[in-house]
């Protein structure tokens, strides 16, 4: 039903890139498998699936269970797959990965455990997304969602007002795109909208270590600033990042060793049942 779907609003993503900061990225997912309780029989989805870690390791879990992984990614699927294929035959049976659109999911009753990890962002109708995984979940299902929360941090600042001056601003034609952000006030107030229970919605900052801020900029290159690289020309990417970094060195005030300081949104949520 889901192969072959797919819904490219940017450039393919980049594996490799996306996860030269695997340990600090994999920081918030731990915190997720810290309470999540998973039975033997769970059916599970992972909504936008990276490179499929996290689905791989849900599965993991749950040794009965079934897995699936979907992403809108070409490039991020055939990842997930190859690291799949590293895994014993008796995991693999567990396991599958496939091409989707994630705003166009759409099931009914058909799983446990709807999770997503830094997917949701990127999606405009939150409301819908939720009332779409909400009549996906069986009763007693359960849905986590992380989302980045983290737009007023000194990076994506200098990056926003960079990209409004020139000769920035006309190229990107004054649109950039940013991510989608409320408080989590306003998702436990949805969430009870639609019917879920048990929800809990907060904050957490994670610290990240850093050698420089020019890492900070490597961090975002395959997240928060592709909308920015897209617009751009390939020729002028270089001097786009060497102006971020720069405005980056002098906003931390150093050019050496620094804390990156990230904030995310936990949001849990269940489908009322038994």
């Amino acid at each position: 039903m889901l192969r072959g779907r797919k819904a490219l609003l940017m450039a393919d993503w980049d594996p490799e890139l996306y996860n030269r900061f695997r340990r600090y990225r994999a920081e918030p997912v731990e915190h997720i498998l810290s309470r999540l309780k998973l039975g033997d029989d769970e059916k599970i989805i992972d909504l936008g699936c990276g490179s499929g870690e996290n689905t791989i390791e849900l599965a993991r879990r749950s040794p009965h269970g079934m897995a699936l992984g979907v992403d809108g990614s070409p490039a991020m699927v055939e990842a997930a797959r190859k690291v799949l294929d590293s895994e014993p035959t008796d995991l693999k049976r567990h396991v599958s990965f496939d091409l989707l659109n994630v705003a166009e999911f759409r099931a009914d009753r058909a799983y446990t455990l709807i999770f997503s990890n830094a997917t949701f962002q990127w999606l405009p109708d939150h409301r819908a997304l939720f009332a779409a995984c909400f009549d996906a979940l069986r009763p007693g299902g359960t849905i986590v969602v992380q989302m980045p929360a983290n737009e007023t941090e000194t990076a994506k600042l200098e990056i926003g007002r960079l990209a409004r001056e020139a000769p920035w601003k006309t190229m990107l034609g004054g649109r950039e795109r940013a991510f989608h952000e409320e408080p989590p006030e306003y998702y436990a107030a949805m969430l009870a909208q639609l019917g879920y229970d048990r929800i809990d919605c907060y904050h957490l900052t994670f610290h990240h270590p850093m050698d420089r801020p020019a890492e900070v900029v490597q961090w975002y290159r395959s997240t928060g600033l592709r909308p920015f690289l897209d617009k751009l020309p390939k020729e002028r990417h270089d001097e786009f990042l060497g102006q971020v970094t720069t405005r980056l060195n002098a906003a931390y005030g150093t050019s050496g060793a620094m804390t990156f300081d990230f904030k995310r949104l936990f949001i849990w949520g269940r489908r009322p049942g038994p």
